[in-house]
């Protein structure tokens, strides 16, 4: 209810309360009044009575008339009767009395209760000034903010208006994009056309090269073969291999005390470089699988390590946030490639041997100038580097992410190529290329693997186990091809290798170890790679040991 209403609410009830009470005392004085006047009747009636019963008595003393006793009687009986009725009256009268005293007590306590009301009527009234008051306020808001609507309803207007206007230019971009893309789509396929022609042509010069040798090539003259860095030269070297599938585990040694992160072969096959999170940097013998030479500098765990393409360097990187250039042949230290802000989980050398790439998980790429020891280029990249590579003709680097996600760039100028984001519905752990430059597969944690045409940039094909049993259990565990391109190896957990044809996209073989130091434990595998021969397979775990696989 309103302040108003409740003390029109208070009136009404005064009013009737009044007329109520009025009504009681006017018929309390009334009966009073009456009271009074029958009393005064009764004393007038009652000293006439004993007046004239004086007057009698005196008469009848000197008379002894029958007639004036009787009348003495009636005298004496009816001032007794008048008695009666007058000790009545004042019975009645002292009952009025009170009444009126209660009647009082109630006027006085009604008083109190309309002071009261009177109080709350003064409250109530001065809600309903205040109330007025805030009323007179919230109509001046009101009208303020109509006038703030009014001048936010012409911005919105107008806002609606450069919406429309961007939405057209936006219609008119979509169509010059779509003039470009199919420009670009039309040049790519000429590309593609192009390279297509240029395998045709190196099928047939190795066609001939293989016709016109008559003997069996052996390890010796793959060592006389020129060392050349070109993709079509690596095609036609590597196409001298009759690379074969892995049957078993043919050794297993302990490297590091640790895990062991990264493993890398030489050209030659000969020499392999491990890294681990015991923080050292080994050089091993492939054939005996003794230590030749240990590497120093690395102050915590070693994420990955690479030869250069001439094997004259080997540069390794890791939780220090550095990355460290020696030499292989004097095993010194060149160079300390300092800047980033996280730790380092890849990094690789370009083919000249002049510049270096890193990648870490403060979300950028780095380009390093080797001779003067500084960064020449930093990339942002958006997302954590899990895993990065060089192309076999050094033009493309390759980065896999911890958002899923898959890019390629510019070597030279750190320019974005290419991106995939939805290859992967986990993070990406590895992208490496095959030895044409034709193909790229990629690893990830949702336990597939993806082959990209490099020429179209589409994914073409997908690896995974049907059996669901292979693992991806690290975040920078790789895949890669076999030199001839023809097979994809990667490994699970349980330190298992799984094999795809390239071809036919099928699971070709599964190889577990029959070691027991490997069978006694549960491994994952951190890093797997084909040898330069195409003979043996070489993979790590997480528990240090290093495993070559063969036939």
């Amino acid at each position: 209810m309103s302040a108003g209403g409740e003390v029109d609410a208070i009136h009404r009830l005064l009013d009737e309360r009044d007329a109520r009470e009025r009504i009681c005392f006017e018929d309390a004085f009334r009966h009073c009044d009456l009271m009074h006047k029958s009393q005064r009747q009764l004393k007038t009636r009652t000293f006439e009575l004993e007046r004239r019963l004086v007057d009698v008595r005196s008469s009848s003393k000197s008379t002894s008339d029958p007639m004036t006793m009787a009348t003495i009687q009636n005298l004496e009986v009816e001032m007794k009767q008048k008695d009666e009725e007058l000790q009545r009256m004042y019975r009645q009268q002292a009952t009025v009395a009170q009444k009126m005293i209660e009647l009082n007590d109630k006027v006085e306590t009604n008083s109190k209760e309309v002071e009261k009301r009177k109080l709350r009527i003064q409250e109530l009234e001065e809600q309903v000034d205040s109330g007025e008051k805030r009323v007179e306020d919230a109509f001046a808001v009101k009208k303020r903010l109509e006038g703030e609507n009014e001048v936010l309803r012409q911005e919105i207007e107008s806002s609606r208006k450069n919406l429309e206007e961007a939405h057209e230019e936006i219609r008119k971009l979509a169509k010059e994009n779509q003039t470009l893309i199919e420009r670009l789509l039309s040049m790519k396929n000429a590309q593609a056309e192009e390279m297509n022609e240029m395998n045709d042509m190196y099928e047939k010069a190795v066609a001939a090269a293989e016709k016109a040798s008559k003997a069996k090539i052996n390890d010796k003259k793959y060592a006389n073969l020129p060392d050349k860095t070109g993709i079509l030269d690596k095609m036609a070297w590597q196409r001298h291999f009759n690379v074969q599938l892995p049957k078993r585990n043919i050794k297993a040694i302990r490297v590091h005390k640790g895990q062991a992160s990264a493993i890398a072969y030489d050209k030659s096959g000969k020499t392999l470089v491990s890294c681990g999170t015991d923080a050292a940097v080994r050089m091993l013998d492939t054939k005996s699988g003794s230590m030749v030479g240990t590497l120093s500098g690395p102050s915590k765990a070693v994420l990955d390590i690479e030869y250069s393409l001439d094997d004259k360097l080997i540069i390794a990187a890791g939780n220090d946030m550095r990355a460290i250039v020696w030499s292989a042949e004097t095993k010194r230290m060149l160079a300390t490639l300092t800047g980033h802000t996280n730790k380092i989980c890849a990094c690789a050398f370009a083919n000249d041997s002049k510049k270096a790439y890193t990648g870490s998980h403060d979300r950028t790429v780095r380009i390093w100038d080797l001779a003067k020891g500084a960064c020449r280029e930093k990339i942002p990249c958006g997302s954590a580097v899990n895993y990065l590579s060089v192309c076999a003709g050094g033009n493309i680097l390759g980065t896999a992410h911890m958002d899923c996600s898959v890019r390629l760039w510019s070597a030279r100028d750190g320019n974005q190529v290419a991106a995939w984001t939805d290859l992967h519905t986990r993070q990406a752990t590895s992208v490496e290329f095959s030895e044409d430059g034709i193909h790229a597969v990629t690893n990830s944690r949702d336990n597939t693997l993806r082959l990209i045409d490099i020429r179209t940039y589409n994914s073409i094909k997908v690896f995974k186990d049907p059996a669901g049993n292979y693992r991806n259990s690290h975040n920078w565990n790789n895949a890669c091809f076999s030199p001839d391109g023809k097979y994809v190896v990667a490994g699970s957990r349980d330190s298992e290798l799984f094999f795809w044809n390239v071809k036919t996209g099928k699971l070709e073989a599964r190889l577990k170890s029959e070691d027991e130091k490997i069978t006694a434990r549960s491994a994952n595998t951190t890093c797997v790679r084909w040898s330069p021969d195409g003979k043996t397979v070489a993979s790590c775990d997480n528990y240090g040991y290093l495993l070559f696989w063969g036939a």
